[in-house]
């Protein structure tokens, strides 16, 4: 970490640079290296100036780990050196520390043993030079599933703009480390209105770099109190994205198909014919026929053009504006820039081919709501195929089609599929020919499945509440955690009723977050300019058992 000696203290280290061995044998260590005690002990007031700082391990530690995960706020030059046995560090200070200040001692939870094993959490050692210690402090939790290493960045705002505060530039007074555990805790803060940030820094160099470091703040103000916890629970948004699209490679497969890679995953329904120009020297545009992502790649679109290329010469393609769109709502802006490429001689011979067809044969686990998928390796002609859903008894069943890409159906049933009972679905193609001049190599899909008997599956209802209001919908989010499988949703306009009917036994974990920004995902609010996180809570595990109904849950939006 770089933290120390870009920003906060300048260390030296003397003496004792190797690090020890610790004897030979024995089972592996796991366990994580901590802080046994230090000197002077976190809290104590009236500390010399000139004092030294001394820490004790529990095990053998790597040094160089360790005093890149030293602070010291404020910063004060400082020199390090180890006992002979290698446990204890002691810092001194070539000059005398500040008069009647507040220090925080910090040690990241980066630090390892000779093992391998980082610590567990960080280490705060608070102390003052006078008689008074500052004794504000932040305790909080990390929602992320890989919590260790984050850091929390405190900004007092006293005397500060709030408007010119960036964590691109600014780096903060008070920091720590999340552990892994995904708990955390600043000490030794003097009392005011503090900012907050927890950041993801992959290069540690203690600024926000965005569109490469997952950051996120909090859902209001934080103000801290002398001798009074405030608690947070924090998450993180993803790094920003604000590029859009743009392509690496054209690699024409034939005269008519033509392969595009792309700088990052797309959204599936801007991959169009209209999102694509193909034009010849003299900027003639061909007529495209189709265009859709590769199966099993969200970054390989196939271009197919209505007619074959007239040569093989040279041609150009171009994303035309407000055509493509990346997983992040990017969309294409710029359609100056052209890719060349030669065209090939070689006609499409390869037929097309079912790649996914959902569900399989005889499938006996539909669930109630379950769409039938069915993707191919080429584009699809829906003026030509005639679709079906029948029971056991070969009633029809009504549907809706949808056409989510050239190469891609989704059948979704009007009313649910029955519990127990069988279906079966057909597929018939008047003609094998498809756009781009391919044909397919089954003109004719059958498939039987039955749907699950959900009679033993569970319901959940409840309420929510909030009494400080919503500039947005809610959103109600439940996971499984164990025993099932999936991610339900459910849009509230208000606080009120909900429900999700017809879920299988197992524990799970509810989210609910007021969706302010109105995009549909949970936000961890934004550095600069400053936007608080969206509310949220989650509440659980909880437990639904076979045939049974969980009622009243009732869930307060703090």
């Amino acid at each position: 970490m770089r933290w120390s000696a870009r920003w906060l203290s300048i260390g030296l280290v003397l003496g004792g640079c190797a690090n020890p061995l610790p004897p030979p044998g024995g089972p592996p260590d796991r366990e994580p290296p901590r802080v046994v005690w230090t000197v002077p002990a976190s809290g104590s007031t009236h500390v010399p100036r000139q004092t030294e700082i001394a820490i004790h391990f529990s095990e053998f530690v790597d040094k160089a780990s360790v005093l890149a995960a030293l602070a010291l706020q404020p910063p004060h030059r400082w020199e390090a050196s180890w006992d002979w046995w290698g446990k204890t560090l002691r810092l001194r200070f070539p000059e005398p520390l500040d008069s009647a200040t507040t220090y925080v001692l910090i040690l990241g939870s980066d630090y390892r043993d000779l093992a391998g094993n980082t610590a567990a959490e960080a280490t705060s050692v608070v102390f003052s030079t006078g008689a008074v210690v500052d004794r504000g402090r932040i305790e909080g939790r990390l929602l992320d599933p890989q919590p260790a290493g984050v850091f929390v960045l405190a900004y007092p705002m006293r005397g500060m703009a709030p408007d010119t505060l960036n964590p691109q530039h600014t780096r903060p007074r008070f920091w720590t480390q999340v552990g892994t555990a995904g708990t955390f805790r600043l000490e030794g803060l003097p009392e005011g209105e503090y900012r907050l940030f927890a950041l993801r820094d992959g290069d540690r160099d203690g600024l926000y770099s965005e569109g490469r470091d997952a950051l996120g703040t909090t859902v209001g103000p934080v103000r801290v109190r002398a001798d009074t916890a405030v608690e947070l629970v924090l998450r993180l948004n993803p790094p920003v994205d604000r590029v859009p699209p743009d392509i690496v490679d054209v690699r024409p497969q034939s005269r008519q198909r033509i392969r595009v890679l792309v700088s990052e995953p797309l959204d599936t329904a801007s991959v169009t014919p209209e999102a694509f120009a193909v034009e010849d020297t003299t900027g003639v545009r061909y007529a495209l026929a189709a265009a859709y992502l590769v199966p099993g790649s969200q970054t390989m679109v196939d271009v197919v053009v209505q007619h074959p290329l007239p040569d093989t010469g040279e041609y150009a393609m171009r994303l035309l504006p407000g055509g493509l769109r990346d997983t992040a709502g990017n969309a294409v802006g710029d359609s100056s820039r052209a890719w060349r490429f030669r065209a090939v001689a070689e006609e499409d011979t390869a037929a097309v081919r079912w790649v996914s067809i959902v569900p399989p044969d005889s499938s006996r686990s539909v669930l109630p709501w379950q769409p039938l998928e069915l993707v191919a390796d080429g584009a699809l002609d829906s003026t030509a195929a005639e679709l079906a859903v029948v029971d056991a008894s070969g009633r029809s069943i009504p549907v809706q089609w949808q056409v989510r890409a050239a190469n891609h159906w989704r059948v979704m049933p009007l009313s649910r599929w029955e519990p127990g009972q069988w279906y079966r679905f057909q597929v018939r193609f008047r003609s094998r020919a498809l756009p781009g001049g391919r044909q397919l190599l089954d003109t004719l899909v059958v498939r039987s499945f039955q749907a699950l008997d959900t009679r033993s599956y569970a319901d959940i209802a409840g309420e929510l509440r909030d009494s400080l209001g919503c500039p947005g919908p809610y959103w109600i989010v439940l996971r499984a955690v164990r025993g099932g499988a999936g991610i339900w949703r459910q849009r509230l306009e208000r606080p009120g009723p909900w429900r999700f009917p017809e879920l299988p036994p197992g524990l799970y974990e509810l989210e609910v977050f007021c969706d302010a920004d109105g995009d549909g995902r949970y936000s961890a609010g934004s550095a600069y300019p400053y936007r608080f996180a969206e509310r949220f809570v989650v509440v659980g595990p909880l437990e639904l058992k076979p045939r049974w109904s969980l009622e009243g849950v009732v869930v307060t939006l703090p």
